[in-house]
């Protein structure tokens, strides 16, 4: 989620057109003659878990962004509490409107509905959807991509069954989070229903009409036994006909997670990684509608996240096992280029800004790796890792002087006293403009 911002100049709002809250918070700031209309995110949307004692509900926080405002740049001004304890909120998305945000629980098949029409530094709880497990047959709700019509593709890791398997595609209110229909076919298939064996991350090209989904494994063996994926094997669909026209077999447990097309919109490359620390290239070049798919990268180390400049100039891979967050050039997209590299404790995902010089990198994962003991005491020092990027020259650096956690999340106000939560997905605030399979 992942979590990419699609040619954010062609929404943005003009400049000196400021959206300003109730509360005199500007949302994005304006554009500078530098970077035209792209506007700078001024407060950042995080979902958090539980950590420590696992007896509190997981957290929605509010982190500004605005440097203008010094009392709280890299501050929580904000949190919320979830009314559930054990959802392990994970990855999310907007409304395409931007007036909701919708939170699944990965262990939880519950979605939070919170209400930002009114004032975005107030999310306001409007809805617990308890429906999506029981009405779609499918389990563990991961990667929320919002669409045209009023409503959002989310995948699923697994199905209500003793396999867990196998997972799909389902369409959720945009408005309620409530379950529309199946995307695709639904976890009790007919033998000529072509569909995924494995689900997690989505890239969406609605200009050429293709849809990529990847694997990682079913909730049963990955949420139990991360390390060891089951899944080898990526989808290609046919978009509008919401078909599986090729399945791609990238190697024996190769577990690909994260994927994303290149922004230009005449692009048909994209990149996917995988927690056998492996990322591939896939291009179709002749233009024949399907994917040729291409391994560009080894021995990365167990990779969590990976994220485009908005100028496919820069691919960014998280490195969660490396304690890296590096920056390639590609240029050539089949020889990426490491020209950037800073220490990050423990890396899980990012988001970087719609001018592409500043990348935000959260540290947790799931409530069941954070403190693995096979690996000791993974992360004592939750937060948000601000880095920022040469986009000349390539190179990255904290914006801290000792690069600690620029946003600290290692003691934080929660439901029932103070301690550690564990930030994952970022999102901008509404002022940045989102376009459709933004995630």
């Amino acid at each position: 989620m992942r979590h990419r911002n699609h040619s954010p100049k062609a929404l943005a709002a003009p400049v000196g057109m400021a959206l300003v809250l109730a509360s005199g918070f500007p949302l994005a700031s304006e554009g500078t003659e530098e970077h035209g209309d792209t506007p700078r995110e001024a407060f950042l949307y995080v979902v958090a878990i539980d950590a420590g004692d696992e007896n509190n509900p997981d957290m929605l926080a509010i982190v500004g962004a605005d440097p203008d405002r010094a009392d709280e740049y890299g501050e929580i001004v904000r949190m919320e509490s979830l009314t559930h304890v054990g959802d392990n909120v994970h990855h999310w998305g907007y409304s395409l409107d931007q007036e909701r945000l919708l939170i699944p629980g990965l262990f939880s098949d519950r979605i939070y509905v919170f209400d930002i029409s009114e004032d975005p530094l107030a999310p306001q709880l409007v809805r617990e959807e308890e429906g999506l497990r029981p009405d779609s047959g499918y389990v563990a709700p991961h990667t929320v991509s919002p669409l045209p019509g009023g409503v959002a593709l989310v995948s699923m890791l697994g199905a209500d069954t003793p396999s867990t398997g196998p997972g799909g595609l389902v369409l959720i209110d945009g408005e309620t989070g409530a379950f529309v229909r199946h995307f695709g076919p639904g976890p009790e298939r007919a033998a000529d229903e072509t569909g995924p064996e494995f689900m997690y991350d989505i890239a969406y090209n609605a200009g050429l009409n293709r849809l990529v989904t990847t694997t990682w494994g079913f909730p049963g063996d990955v949420l139990e036994n991360p390390y060891g994926p089951s899944g080898d094997t990526v989808s290609v669909w046919d978009l509008e006909k919401e078909e599986v026209i090729q399945v791609v077999h990238l190697g024996e447990q190769s577990g690909a997670t994260e994927a994303d097309w290149f922004h230009a919109s005449d692009a048909r490359y994209g990149y996917t990684i995988g927690t056998s620390g492996n990322a591939w290239l896939w291009e179709d070049e002749d233009g024949n509608g399907l994917l040729d798919f291409h391994r560009v990268l080894s021995d990365l180390a167990l990779p969590c996240d990976m994220t485009l400049s908005p100028d496919d100039r820069y691919l960014y891979i998280a490195n969660w096992f490396g304690d890296q967050v590096q920056q390639y050039e590609i240029s050539d997209p089949y020889q990426p280029e490491l020209v950037g590299e800073a220490s990050v404790p423990h890396p899980c995902m990012m988001r970087l800004s719609p001018d592409g010089e500043r990348l935000y990198v959260t540290n947790s994962v799931l409530s069941t790796l954070d403190d693995d003991p096979e690996f000791g005491p993974r992360n004592d020092a939750y937060g948000i890792y601000l880095l920022e990027v040469d986009a000349e020259q390539g190179g990255l650096s904290h914006v801290t002087e000792d690069g600690s956690a620029w946003a600290d999340f290692s003691s934080v106000q929660k439901e029932n006293g103070v301690g550690p939560a564990g930030p994952h997905m970022i999102l901008f605030d509404p002022g940045v403009p989102i376009e459709a399979g933004h995630h």
